[in-house]
Parts: C-alpha cells; sequence; structure tokens
C-alpha cells in the first residue's frame, strides 16, 4: 500500500486516537477490578468472573495490536520524510 506523507499523517492520528479509547477502557475495568477485589457479592464478583479475564486479555491485545500499527505508521512516516527531496526556491533580492 503506496500512502502519501499526508495520509500517513492521517492515518496515524486516527490509529492513535484508537488507541487512546482502548487503553483507557482498559484502565477503567482494571479500576474497577481492582475496587471491588474485596468484594463481599453473593453473585460472582467481578474480580472472579471469567467474563473480565476475557474482556481484560482482549482489550490487551487490541491495544498492542494498535501500538504495533503506530510503529509501523510513524516507522513509514520517518522513510517518507527523510526521503523527501528539498525544494529550493529563487529568492530575489532588492538592491537597498
Amino acid at each position: 500500500m503506496n500512502l502519501t506523507r499526508k495520509q500517513l499523517e492521517e492515518e496515524l492520528a486516527e490509529k492513535g486516537r484508537d488507541l487512546e479509547v482502548f487503553a483507557q477502557a482498559r484502565a477503567l475495568i482494571h479500576a474497577r477490578v481492582v475496587e471491588v477485589m474485596d468484594s463481599k457479592s453473593q453473585l460472582t464478583p467481578l474480580p472472579q468472573w471469567s467474563g473480565t479475564d476475557a474482556v481484560l486479555g482482549s482489550l490487551d491485545m487490541a491495544v498492542h495490536a494498535i501500538e504495533r500499527t503506530v510503529d509501523e505508521l510513524s516507522a513509514l512516516l520517518d522513510k517518507a520524510i527523510s526521503e523527501e527531496k528539498p525544494t529550493l526556491r529563487l529568492v530575489k533580492g532588492s538592491d537597498e
């Protein structure tokens, strides 16, 4: 896939927002798990519910996948920037 510098920058910004949201979701769920660690709930408490591990595991995998994508896009953008040819302009000086 060949992307322009602008497209790479847009993709990187988009994936950055995705990463932020997924990381926040994981942090919120983890904080709740820690909060109710000593719960006396009669039903399965959140820390002992298998769904909690499944969700946190899925979020971990998603966060790591997005991080890899962000790293790859960053590397492509760095390469695109380094390969850009400088543009020279002719500037007329004044005789003052």
